[in-house]
């Protein structure tokens, strides 16, 4: 006998799953609430989406002091900012060379044919690396990231390493055009390298963080239906959006950022955004920043920097548990380790 979609005899977990929608829970699929059909035709999804926008809205403006007005404008406007020249060429220089001393713990994802590499910018990835040290211990950077998330929280800190056509098989879901989740979200580059098209640019739709009733409209469709939806990420929680989707909702093309190194990029993934397409066998190089804090709290939270610390030390105990469990199945985790070597050799 098929097992119950939502398993709706685990009564235990129902006050869970209701007290996740003050939470940045997503999944239409995972929370038979988020997911149910009938509270999404009354408007719970949509209900979410415009109580978490008006209280990231307040939290903006309660840090807005943090970033300058015109970068704030070109945020608000297009969804994302582009700073240039946030590094000058010879402190981009010597940041690359730092990474190329890196023998630690490093991790890479494997979508469709991408390789996405990262190294956790934690304590121990800092050591002897004065450089990388100084940058993620900038004032310029932390705030200009916190502006963008909406929190005073510092947000997690990668060297990233995309590696386009680095397998065989199908095309990177992430080329895509999507947005991450129901409410404002920051994500952040910091180029190390000129991008070029043939790179695979991160690629965003002017405007399309806007809640305009196009946009709302669209929402509310896809949240009736996204539990069964069988794209493997719109159910949960991350609508993907076609182009014909993209022309409903009155959005124009999207841009593909095409910068030079040394550029800083600070967007609201609530917009629709994904990676260029690129030339098999092209990579790029980018400190890569993520914040994503409970949309439903008015407070901008804490500027202590013990607590990115906690959070470090937190994720890299749940990639381990997880590498634990992989291996206990004979398999590899999702965020699985690689050799240091096979990231740092960019200029090989």
């Amino acid at each position: 006998m098929p097992k119950p979609k939502y398993r709706i005899i685990k009564f235990w977990m129902w006050p869970i799953w209701i007290l996740a929608l003050l939470t940045t829970a997503k999944s239409f699929k995972d929370n038979p609430v988020i997911g149910a059909k009938l509270l999404n035709r009354l408007g719970l999804h949509i209900s979410r989406v415009f109580i978490a926008r008006g209280i990231t809205w307040l939290r903006w403006w309660l840090l807005s002091p943090l970033l300058k007005r015109s970068y704030r404008k070109d945020f608000h406007t297009n969804g994302f900012v582009i700073i240039p020249d946030f590094l000058d060429t010879s402190v981009v220089q010597a940041i690359r060379e730092e990474i190329k001393t890196h023998a630690r713990e490093t991790r890479a994802m494997t979508q469709g044919n991408t390789d996405t590499q990262r190294i956790l910018l934690d304590t121990s990835a800092l050591h002897g690396k004065p450089m990388l040290k100084n940058l993620c211990y900038s004032n310029a950077l932390i705030n200009a990231l916190r502006y963008g998330a909406a929190t005073f929280s510092i947000p997690l800190l990668y060297v990233q390493r995309i590696r386009n056509g680095f397998h065989a098989g199908k095309q990177d879901p992430q080329k895509t055009m999507h947005a991450d989740t129901f409410h404002p979200t920051m994500k952040a580059w910091l180029f190390l390298e000129d991008v070029t098209p043939e790179k695979g640019p991160f690629t965003y739709v002017p405007g399309s963080q806007r809640l305009t009733t196009k946009r709302i409209k669209w929402e509310y469709q896809r949240s009736c239906s996204a539990a069964s939806n069988p794209d493997g990420y719109s159910e949960k929680g991350s609508f993907r959006a076609s182009a014909e989707d993209l022309k409903a909702m009155g959005l124009p093309d999207s841009t593909g950022v095409c910068v030079s190194a040394g550029t800083l990029v600070i967007a609201n993934t609530n917009g629709f955004h994904g990676r260029g397409m690129a030339e098999s066998g092209s990579s790029r190089l980018e400190i890569w920043a993520y914040n994503r804090p409970n949309p439903f709290n008015p407070f901008p939270g804490l500027p202590f920097r013990f607590v990115a610390h906690l959070k470090n030390h937190a994720l890299k105990t749940f990639w381990r548990r997880k590498d634990k469990v992989a291996k206990h199945k004979g398999s590899k985790s999702s965020w699985h380790l690689i050799k240091a070597s096979e990231m740092t050799d960019f200029d090989a």
